[in-house]
């Protein structure tokens, strides 16, 4: 579906202007650290047949187990400060494209998970988002 591609083309973009190290399920063997991994996951349809909401995962991961700094700058800029008109980050973000679909992005969920290797840190945020594919 074109217009799952142009979502993820959106959710990509502007994680890539926090971050280089970015992933779509699927991170290589010899990663480097601090990177951020999203999965688009369920979809479900509306009554009408005219939005999507999508659960959307977020994780980051970094290896400095005394100093959360980047941890904490990278997720302070994809959450953004929640403002209900042009916010900075996906919460609460609007986004539309003429033509090509139009996103509505609210965070459901925070959280700091405990990883098997003791040095890494990792929190994942949840969204949800409703989509309107206009192509």
């Amino acid at each position: 579906m074109a217009g799952v591609y142009e979502l993820k083309k959106v959710i990509y973009d502007f994680l890539s202007s926090i971050n280089t190290n970015v992933y779509d399920e699927i991170t290589p063997q010899n990663i480097t650290y601090p990177y951020i991994v999203y999965i688009l996951n369920d979809s479900d349809t509306n009554e009408n047949q005219k939005m999507e909401e999508f659960d959307l995962r977020i994780d980051v991961f970094a290896n400095n187990q005394f100093d959360s700094t980047d941890m904490d700058s990278i997720v302070g800029q994809i959450d953004g400060d929640g403002a209900i008109v042009g916010a900075t980050g996906l919460h609460r973000k609007h986004y539309y494209s003429a033509g090509e679909v139009r996103a509505d992005f609210y965070r459901t969920n925070r959280n700091s998970v405990q990883d098997n290797e003791k040095n890494i840190k990792h929190v994942e945020l949840t969204y949800d988002v409703f989509v309107y594919f206009l192509s």
